[in-house]
């Protein structure tokens, strides 16, 4: 016979609720721990473009990269991407004269819509370059931002 007291069903819920949080706590860990140092520790463009795997990737119009022309404050620049290629599963954001060019990376899930809005810190007036990755290829769009008063230096 299985009789189950209060204490031992307040113990169970505990027990589920430890594990909650510890799911809640350790899944934004594992993302962080995937995060690609080499890329985003890079100092070149070239250098993370190399590190990412990307070196051959193929200039397209089917990524929909919004920037300002002319940013007046290069502390706060506000991007938008979307990407229309067919299974989209990383984008990442470089910008040229950064101290480290990799500013960000995306990974989306199946089925996610390929759009992120962000804004960034620039240390000058460069190109900003959008990197996507989709069905195992690499593709990339690339657009000039200037600026009017210095966001990050180096």
């Amino acid at each position: 016979m299985n009789i189950r007291t209060p204490i031992d069903r307040a113990r169970r819920s505990l027990v589920r609720g430890v594990l909650a949080v510890m799911v809640a706590v350790l899944a934004p860990l594992k993302a962080w721990a995937a995060r690609n140092n080499v890329a985003f520790d890079t100092k070149l463009l070239e250098e993370g473009i190399a590190a990412i795997g990307a070196d051959g990737a193929i200039e397209t119009d089917r990524i929909v990269f919004k920037a300002p022309d002319i940013a007046e404050n290069s502390a706060i620049v506000h991007l938008e991407i979307q990407s229309l290629l067919p299974q989209t599963a990383t984008i990442w954001l470089f910008a040229e004269k950064n101290p480290q060019p990799l500013v960000a990376q995306f990974d989306l899930l199946p089925g996610l819509e390929p759009y992120v809005a962000v804004r960034i810190k620039m240390a000058d007036s460069a190109f900003l370059r959008v990197v996507v990755k989709a069905a195992d290829r690499f593709y990339f769009v690339r657009r000039e931002t200037k600026v009017t008063i210095g966001g990050c230096a180096g």
